[in-house]
């Protein structure tokens, strides 16, 4: 009986040791094609420091309440369009997704209305290796001349790697945009986050970004380096997630870390507006918004595959209708409406653009500067 006693002790003090050991990712623990993944976003989390972390630490964040949600989609090389295909294929490319989180360049007469990254994994490194941006609807792709690693691999507790990276294209009739950045990467923690989505065993990693961008205005014939603010991403990863749980990011402003961005894996949340999900996605008929910010005017481009009627509103961040630009009934064919944004009355903001036909609905995010 004793040693029946000790037995069942030895199993259970194993397990106690097994579930206080950190974790350890590999490129297993990253996405892979066609992976679709709900994320819930805001940009706050009141008072708590997300510096705080530490060995077998509880991060509690299940106080965390979304202004929207998105779906964060892998696409295939495969289904990469002209020009995008002719830099990135299935033998230098893993996949690509929306970039919903970069909006603007330091360059006057730049307007992007769509971003859209291409990244590499491989068993050793998940880096990003290029990217397309829609600058005054001209889709301009462009390859890093240095990489962004941004994990390698395997990922361990007290890990801490660097990376230099650098990119840098022409913009048509408006000159040249670049960047060059250095990252540090420290796994700073590890323990048990709770998210209201659930609760995970994570690593976290510290990611500090220090850049530079590079600045060419063909009028002026002028051009600058701009610092940018030391950026910060606190990002949680848990096996088989493919993503990080919970990422979180901020800037340094004048010595205060500012959180500007929190996004985490969630589950549908009723009353939430969600953007960049697609219903009846293989219709093809995705509607375009841009500039963004928008001052004076907003233009909107789509194109309609049958004659159907046409519902476009703006509502705000609490879901009420603030705005209908249209509601009738729209024949075949390719769209661009322009808006006078002053008409509506509009404060600044963030709103959100709902496109939708008797076979599709689309959310756009819209940001107003008044």
């Amino acid at each position: 009986m004793k040693k029946s006693s000790f037995f069942m002790v030895g199993i259970f003090v194993s397990y106690l040791i097994k579930a206080q050991s950190p974790i350890t990712i590999g490129s297993s623990d990253m996405p892979n094609v066609s992976d679709n993944i709900l994320v819930s976003v805001n940009n706050t989390i009141g008072l708590n420091d997300p510096a705080l972390t530490g060995a077998n630490f509880n991060w509690d964040f299940t106080f965390l309440s979304p202004t929207m949600q998105q779906n964060e989609v892998f696409d295939s090389p495969l289904s990469f369009t002209t020009p995008y295909n002719f830099l990135f294929n299935p033998f230098n490319t893993s996949y690509g997704r929306d970039n919903y989180e970069f909006s603007t360049i330091p360059l006057p007469g730049a307007q992007i209305s769509a971003a859209y990254d291409f990244y590499k994994e491989s068993s050793s490194d998940f880096k990003q290796i290029g990217a397309g941006y829609t600058i005054n609807d001209v889709p301009i792709p462009f390859s890093y001349s240095q990489e962004d690693i941004i994990y390698k691999f395997p990922i361990n507790y007290l890990n801490t790697e660097s990376c230099d990276y650098k990119y840098g294209f022409e913009i048509p009739g408006v000159g040249y945009y670049g960047q060059s950045g250095h990252r540090i990467n420290t796994v700073d923690g590890w323990g048990t986050l709770t998210t209201p989505f659930g609760t995970f065993q994570t690593l976290r990693i510290t990611s500090t970004i220090d850049a530079v961008d590079t600045v060419y205005n063909t009028a002026l014939l002028l051009g600058t380096n701009i610092p940018n603010p030391l950026k910060y991403e606190y990002k949680w990863l848990a096996n088989g997630m493919k993503i990080p749980v919970l990422k979180i990011k901020a800037v340094d402003i004048l010595g205060t870390v500012t959180v500007n961005d929190v996004r985490y894996i969630d589950s549908t949340r009723a009353g939430v507006p969600q953007v960049g999900i697609f219903e009846n996605i293989a219709n093809n008929e995705h509607v375009m918004v841009y500039p963004i910010p928008c001052i004076n005017e907003l233009v909107l481009q789509y194109n309609l595959q049958n004659t159907t009627l046409v519902n476009i509103s703006i509502t705000n961040v609490f879901g009420s209708v603030v705005a209908i630009l249209f509601d009738e009934i729209q024949i075949a064919g390719d769209y661009k409406k322009s808006i006078n944004i002053t008409d509506l009355q509009l404060s600044s903001g963030i709103y959100f653009l709902n496109h939708i036909t008797n076979n599709h609905k689309e959310i756009r995010k819209i940001v107003v500067a008044q």
